[in-house]
């Protein structure tokens, strides 16, 4: 699925968004290839902040190849021709998404915002857990 000119309505983290069509469907969409710190998780906020300024309240472009396990779009999202999957890793408010991702060029970035101490490289709450494992030792504490 693409769409073109979607109207973000909502932020839901650093890599989950809220968009209407222009016949006014509301699709959830979630950024493919990143993986954003969770809402609770150190940096949340500031990933979702992150994405807030990037794309809030913008007419952007999804290109959406597949749907997921929670019934969400997962798509590239652009705004103006950049990609903005793109622009959160290099800002450092979102890691690659090395179990999605079959690229270099988004790793390069990642690598350049780490170097740099951009974002979530460089904040004392961060404690270096990626999304999918802090997701997992979450899950793994709840069934103890």
């Amino acid at each position: 699925m693409i769409l073109e000119l979607a109207l973000v309505i909502a932020i839901t983290d650093g890599d989950t968004i809220k968009v209407l069509d222009n016949n006014n469907h509301q699709y959830k969409i979630r950024l493919a290839s990143i993986d954003a710190p969770e809402r609770k998780q150190p940096y949340g906020l500031k990933s979702k902040q992150a994405l807030a300024r990037l794309i809030g309240n913008q007419r952007v472009t999804l290109d959406c190849p597949k749907i997921d396990f929670f019934k969400r779009h997962v798509c590239t999202v652009t705004l103006n021709g950049d990609d903005v999957n793109a622009a959160m890793v290099k800002q450092g408010a979102a890691w690659v998404y090395s179990k999605y991702y079959k690229g270099t060029e988004y790793y390069n970035f990642q690598h350049s915002a780490k170097s740099q101490g951009l974002g979530l490289w460089n904040t004392s709450e961060y404690q270096s857990i990626a999304p999918w494992k802090w997701r997992k030792m979450k899950k793994e504490g709840q069934s103890k």
